[in-house]
């Protein structure tokens, strides 16, 4: 009896031994399998990011042939013309293009079409303050909203108006900030500014843009038809801007001289001549590309220098999709 009861006690043993060694297998086994995924998805994930990495690399270099390509429009449209219309070759930069395994498109804007906010840095000057004044009363906003922009950009101190504000007055607004106290650079800055906010940025921002310097004339030819209307010495009437704009013909005005002499202008020559022009220097080239999964958009700011015959990128900002 005690032989076989020995018996069965090894047999036990063994069974157990058996068994353990089968999870073992099978916990090995789990964690192959486990290992031999991650590896796999790892692998899967590294080549993902090399054709990432290879299509933001191939759109990279779509966006800048296009920049370069509007360089050399620009310059040549320099030669063949001295004035800038909405009939001109760079209004028609570049259709949509098939490139290989993308896309890409490029337009380009005339900057100089619109009112410079950097000009308001001449403060309560008797030229640009007035004008733009006249912009904001045809845009239907207040027409004090000119102080506060004047005080964000001079370097003074001083609150220009009653509804200007300096530094001292965003220092108490939560979070605090200060003022700029130079020449914005991008336009959205002025959602920063006193008295604005999205709904009156969204009014104004069709008709200006953030050039880096002063007194950039408007461009008779190329700006929209409601801008028309703040070139007389006081808002003209709709209808005389749309008179203005069909006096631009397909080309536009020959020279300010030929733009001054529309009846429309009668008795206001001496404004719509300080302020206005028939070329442009600044031009915005927006680039759009596709390649494989990834969408990339190119905005570039360029500057044309009519003296020497350079077109040169003063900036550039690109969103990623």
């Amino acid at each position: 009896m005690v032989t076989k009861h020995i018996r069965i006690n090894i047999d036990s043993v063994a069974s157990m031994q058996s068994g353990a060694a089968l999870l073992v297998v099978m916990l090995v086994l789990v964690l192959l399998t486990t290992l031999a995924t991650y590896m796999i998805e790892d692998e899967h994930l590294a080549l993902r990011r090399t054709q990432n990495y290879r299509d933001l690399q191939q759109n990279y270099e779509l966006v800048a042939g296009s920049e370069q390509w509007a360089t050399v429009i620009l310059r040549r449209d320099l030669f063949e013309s001295e004035t800038d219309h909405l009939a001109e070759a760079w209004m028609r930069l570049l259709p949509e293009v098939s490139v290989d395994e993308g896309k890409l498109t490029a337009t380009a804007q005339d900057r100089q079409g619109l009112f410079n906010i950097n000009n308001l840095a001449a403060g309560r000057d008797k030229v640009w303050y007035p004008a733009f004044r006249r912009l904001l009363q045809m845009v239907e906003l207040d027409e004090s909203l000119a102080d506060a922009i004047v005080d964000w950009i001079d370097a003074n101190q001083d609150v220009s108006g009653s509804a200007g504000a300096e530094s001292i007055d965003y220092l108490g607004l939560d979070p605090p900030y200060r003022a700029a106290d130079q020449n914005i650079s991008d336009i959205g800055e002025l959602l920063w500014v006193a008295g604005f906010d999205a709904e009156k940025f969204a009014k104004l921002v069709p008709y200006i843009a953030a050039l880096p310097e002063m007194n950039v004339a408007i461009n008779v030819n190329t700006c929209p038809v409601p801008l028309l209307r703040i070139l007389g010495s006081e808002l003209l009437d709709p209808s005389a801007a749309e008179s203005l704009a069909s006096g631009r013909g397909e080309e536009g005005y020959d020279d300010i001289a030929a733009f001054l002499q529309h009846p429309a202008l009668a008795g206001s020559g001496d404004v719509a001549q300080a302020i206005s022009a028939v070329s442009s220097r600044y031009f915005r080239i927006i680039s759009r590309s596709e390649f494989g999964r990834v969408q990339l958009q190119l905005q570039s700011l360029l500057r044309r220098f009519p003296e020497n015959g350079q077109v040169v990128v003063l900036r550039r900002s690109r969103s990623i999709t």
